[in-house]
This record gives C-alpha cells, structure tokens and sequence, in this order.
C-alpha cells in the first residue's frame, strides 16, 4: 500500500495544482502529500535509528506545527509528489534494515510497538490521507 501511494496520489492530482480544499478539512489537497512524505521520512529516520542500535524512545512530532513551519501550502504540487516517492522509498529501506535486526520500539504515547505495528499504522495514514485527497479531489459530495 505504502509503496503505491505516490503513483497513486499522482495520478488523482494529475491536471491540478494541489490548492484544491475541502471545508471538512485542515489542509488544501498538496499539504496532505506533503504530510504523508514527512510521515514516513520520519519514520524511517527512526526505523533507521532502531536497526542501527539506538534504544532511546522514538521523540513525539506536532504535524500541525511542522506543516506550519514547512508551510505545506505553499509547497508546489510536483515538488511535493517528488519527496513523496523518495520518502517512499528510504521508508522501504528503513523497515527492510529494521526487519533484518528484529526491532521493538517504544512510542511516548503509544508504548511498546512492533515493527508490524508500525508497518500498519504508517500503510493506514498513508491510505487515509489518500482517501482525503480523493474526496477533496472529487468536491464537496465526494
């Protein structure tokens, strides 16, 4: 799932600009590609961390004060598909290296997790905020 994600994105943006909204939402249509590339880039930094020996907690992070501060809207949409597809990719590498050292991880608001708890929750923001792109995508009866 998480590897279709920019193909998938991609293709139901094709012919926008990524400014599209959706009132029942925070983030114009590009901001949630942005949101879904910094996700995964983040977690395999600390996938990566894990496999390379590092026990320390894995840090919270405020999506909302970083989509701030990257301001996603502002981000264009062809800039926003390119990190997306090499977020995918070094995430791929992260849980490959994370697989082959078998790690556990704790999370300060989730505890103990596995990396299959981490491969589902990361492939289900990936599929939901390709859902919200979808229905903004779609408009208002989407």
């Amino acid at each position: 799932m998480v590897s279709a994600t920019p193909e998938e994105l991609a293709g139901m943006l094709a012919g926008t600009d990524g400014s599209q909204r959706r009132p029942d939402l925070t983030w114009p249509a590009v901001a949630y590609v942005c949101h879904v590339s910094d996700n995964l880039r983040i977690w395999a930094e600390r996938l990566a961390g894990l496999a390379s020996g590092d026990p320390r907690p894995v840090g919270r992070y405020d999506e909302d004060l970083l989509a701030q501060a990257r301001r996603y809207d502002e981000v264009s949409l062809a800039g926003a598909l390119w990190s997306l597809d090499r977020a995918v990719k070094d995430w791929t590498e992260a849980v490959r290296l994370a697989h082959r050292v078998g790690i556990t991880l704790v999370h300060p608001d989730r505890g103990r997790q596995s990396l299959l708890d981490v491969v589902c929750s990361n492939a289900h923001d990936a599929c939901h905020h390709c859902w919200d792109v979808r229905r903004t995508i779609d408009g208002p009866d989407g």
